[in-house]
């Protein structure tokens, strides 16, 4: 018995059934696709929803240009980009000099550096500033962060407040008409404002403007003012100007650097406030996690409710954590991106939007448009949808949302998916792996019974007795015992050719022999010619043997080169039993054939030589003055029968299966013929190369034998 070697696991079926199971993992890739495609079409049906919320309010303002009267009733209007914005502030602005209040807007601080053409030549265009507005209560406050390399404060001894730098303020009345005054200090501290009369800019005045209050502090770059200013001194227009001035004694600005023209009226910057009234129109729309925007037609914002960001107080999280996570959702968080509601806002506070979606808008054609965060946190979904008026466009509606909510279902889906199936994964791995175990056990002992049916020596022990499994190892089983069989019977076969051959050589052997020693005897003057004749008989019958046993092997290489082609069985049946009645003119031959054609596929002169054998063997076998039958017909299955009846003996029942075997014969011993049970062999070889079968069976009646070959048509 060969050397069990113990097998490592990874060469086993187990796992390879086991990484077969691998395939699951294709479900959540598919669901994971699916899910893919379920944000998509969300994505889709919340931008409908945001379009539809910007239609409703655009219906709401539409003809309402008494909102919109920041454009209204102005002779000349004036570039957007000189405009200024003041953002409503959420909390009280402490007046101390310091941009801690204003922290939540430093982003949407503008920048100055126009250089304000003056006839001086020595003016430096260095200094820039930064201007934020804010509007709370009845009072408009203003942060402005100056940059200046070298400050000039007043001269506490002299009243000139233009002899040093200093902040011009130029505002539009409400009543119409303009009022200028200027801001400058002796040191850090509070300040206040100083009117100047009408004329030119560096007029000199000290009337001073109490209500106009605020705070100059230096900083490392330069220094900063914080004003407050009451509403009811500003109009719709106004214009901040930084005077740069390094030399005290001429007392000539540097530069000039203004938010806009400072000349006259049309020259100033529009006052840009949210209006209270649209802001009550939209205040009474309840969207949760939504922003809206109204904006005016040079896109500068009119009104804004709501936040992108939930509120932590109010609102519940996007998802819910549980408190038993474990290792599973915290590895879930991990992978998946999460909501986030600390995102970076690119339009907060925002006094000017741009995006593609409002340029739609403004040409008549609502738009939307998705667009990452600045930190890439975050997607918002934006729609826009144009506000009309007598005069054509004169704003939009811009709707915001984030896809947080989307992002958390799509993940709690995505959860409940990979859960579901890493269980699945696990059961079906367990089930798979216990139905391994038990084919690799039912293999290993089919396995042990092969190599105990076997000696060393490569005899047949015992039979292998077949299990009535119907699976695959079940056949396996029965293949393999079918396999033995034939083995055993091969084995059998080889152990009684011997005896055989030595049986059927016997005697041709004994007869040279006797007649050699004869011929030894025999004097010179006796006939010799009988022995010698005994003598050539013996090797006649020794060629014989020789000859039968390379007929068999000249048939199978036959059989690898002849062509087949397509011919009537009828019409050949009838020609060769002709042709046997004149080779045996001593027999009785009797045709049974359908008159229809049976047309098979197969070599005519391999299936005469089949019939040889069994014409042969029925002369040989049938009884004296009884016919012998040629008889072709039909089965239902549409197979060809030829078969060759004649009365006789009948065949033993424990060698019907057996007798075409390779030198099994029924014959009895002596004769003058040699036998080695090679005719039947070679019908059979015969029969399936053409796809067939050769048969034996008893007569019903039994007084003789039928011998057929059942070949297939066409």
């Amino acid at each position: 018995m060969p050397e069990t070697h113990k097998r490592r696991f990874f060469h086993g079926v187990r796992f390879k059934l086991l990484l077969v199971s691998l395939s699951l993992f294709a479900i959540p890739w598919a669901g994971y696709r699916y899910i893919e495609e379920t944000e998509t079409f969300l994505r889709q049906a919340r931008e409908k929803v945001l379009l539809d919320t910007a239609q409703s309010i655009a219906t709401i303002l539409h003809n309402r240009e008494e909102l919109f009267t920041v454009d209204i009733d102005v002779p000349h209007e004036t570039p957007p980009e000189s405009a200024l914005y003041a953002h409503p502030l959420e909390a009280p602005i402490q007046l101390d000099g310091y941009d801690e209040d204003w922290r939540p807007y430093l982003s949407r601080a503008r920048r100055h550096g126009i250089e304000q053409p003056q006839p001086q030549p020595s003016m430096r265009p260095d200094s820039s500033f930064e201007s934020l507005l804010g509007i709370r209560g009845p009072y408009l406050y203003a942060l402005l962060r100056v940059r200046d390399d070298r400050i000039v404060y007043q001269d506490p001894a002299d009243d000139r407040v233009d002899y040093n730098d200093h902040l011009l303020i130029v505002m539009e009345r409400p009543e119409g008409g303009i009022n200028r005054y200027r801001v400058a200090t002796p040191a850090p501290g509070w300040v206040h404002a100083t009117v100047m009369p009408d004329g030119p800019m560096q007029a000199y005045d000290t009337r001073p403007e109490v209500r106009i209050k605020g705070e100059w502090q230096e900083t490392t770059d330069g220094y900063t003012i914080e004003l407050r200013i009451p509403r009811s001194l500003v109009g719709k227009r106004l214009a901040f100007a930084v005077a740069d001035v390094d030399d005290p004694r001429t007392g000539e600005p540097s530069t000039l650097v203004a938010t806009s023209g400072i000349q006259d009226t049309d020259q100033l910057g529009l006052l840009i406030t949210p209006s209270p009234d649209i802001a009550r129109i939209i205040g009474r729309l309840k969207h949760d996690d939504a922003r809206i925007w109204v904006l005016d037609k040079h896109r500068r914002v009119l009104a804004q409710r709501g936040s992108l960001k939930k509120d932590p107080l109010s609102a519940e999280p996007y998802a819910a954590e549980t408190p038993d996570a474990g290792v599973l959702n915290a590895l879930f968080r991990l992978v998946l991106r999460q909501p986030a509601d600390d995102f970076a806002d690119a339009f907060a506070n925002a006094s000017r939007l741009q995006g593609q979606e409002i340029d739609a808008a403004l040409n008549n054609k609502p738009g939307t448009s998705q667009r990452l965060s600045p930190d890439r946190k975050a997607v918002i979904l934006s729609a826009a949808y144009p506000i009309h008026g007598a005069n054509g466009i004169i704003g939009t509606v811009l709707v915001e949302q984030t896809t947080n909510a989307i992002l958390s279902l799509q993940n709690q889906a995505l959860e409940r998916l990979f859960s579901i199936t890493l269980m699945a994964f696990a059961a079906t791995s367990l089930v798979l792996l216990g139905f391994a175990s038990l084919l690799t056990g039912r293999i290993r002992r089919l396995r042990d019974r092969l190599e105990a049916a076997v000696t060393e020596d490569g005899r047949i022990r015992t039979r292998l007795i077949p299990s009535g499994s119907k699976d695959e190892i079940g056949d396996l089983e029965r293949s393999f015992s079918s396999v033995m069989n034939r083995l055993d019977e091969y084995n059998r076969y080889l152990e009684a050719m011997a005896s055989r051959l030595a049986h059927e050589m016997r005697t041709p052997l004994t007869m040279v022999k006797s007649s050699l020693e004869n011929l030894e005897m025999v004097s010179e003057q006796e006939d010799s010619r009988p022995y010698l004749r005994r003598a050539g008989t013996g090797v006649d019958r020794l060629a014989g043997i020789l000859n039968q046993m390379r007929e068999a092997t000249r048939l199978e290489q036959a059989l690898q080169q002849t062509n087949k082609d397509v011919f009537d069985l009828v019409e050949f049946f009838k020609a060769a039993c002709e042709n046997y009645r004149m080779i045996y003119p001593n027999v009785d031959f009797e045709l049974e054939a359908t008159d229809k054609p049976v047309r098979v596929h197969g070599a005519p002169d391999l299936i005469v030589q089949a019939l040889d054998k069994l014409v042969a063997n029925a002369v040989d076998f049938h009884s004296q003055g009884s016919p012998i039958r040629f008889r072709l017909s039909l089965t239902d299955k549409g197979v060809a029968a030829l078969g060759i009846v004649n009365q006789g003996p009948c065949l033993p029942e424990d060698m019907r299966r057996e007798l075409f075997g390779s030198m099994v014969s029924l014959r009895p011993a002596g004769g003058d013929e040699p036998h080695l049970g090679l005719g039947l062999y070679l019908v059979q070889m015969i029969s399936e190369y053409h796809g067939g079968k050769a048969v034996a069976e008893n007569l019903p009646d039994a007084q003789g034998v039928v011998f057929s070959i059942l070949l297939p048509t066409v």
